[in-house]
């Protein structure tokens, strides 16, 4: 038997976002499923219900207030479509020629260690390593970190 078992094999380890999160995306997929199934769900229900398709929509006339509806349709989406290029039209005409981008600055070693809470000079050391193993307590806080040096990297290449 394992002394630190992984925290799949114990759902009862995890957070409430963790459990949160893997219902949403049970759901998620469980809907991704059923959509799969819909051409098919389609293709049945022409099959047993086309002969009222074909009483509403060819003998009672019912394709003209389809078209009339698509012709409605149509018309909003190119009224939507033609706003969303106006106002995008509007925004490069009023902002064009500007950058108001600017890169961050690079935090220094003092305030990357007060946010890791360990000392600057640890920090710094820490950029001399290619590959570090940093293990965190559940608030995120960092409890131990096991660098291994570029040297290494470089005499096993």
């Amino acid at each position: 038997m394992k002394t630190n078992p992984l925290i799949i094999e114990r759902p009862d380890l995890q957070v409430w976002q963790q459990k949160a999160m893997f219902s949403v995306l049970t759901a998620a997929f469980w809907v991704g499923w059923f959509v799969l199934w819909l051409p098919l769900v389609t293709l049945v229900a022409w099959f047993f219900f086309g002969y009222k398709i074909q009483i509403h929509m060819i003998e009672l006339d019912g394709y003209r207030a389809f078209g009339q509806l698509l012709v409605v349709y149509a018309g909003v989406v190119l009224v939507m479509g033609g706003g969303l290029i106006l106002w995008a039209k509007y925004n490069h005409l009023r902002f064009r020629g500007m950058d108001r981008r600017q890169a961050l600055a690079a935090p220094d070693d003092e305030a990357l260690g007060e946010h890791a809470r360990h000392p600057a000079e640890v920090v710094a050391a820490w950029r001399n390593y290619a590959v570090m193993t940093v293990r965190h307590d559940p608030q995120g806080r960092i409890v131990s970190v096991r660098p291994r040096p570029l040297a290494a990297l470089k005499t096993a290449a």
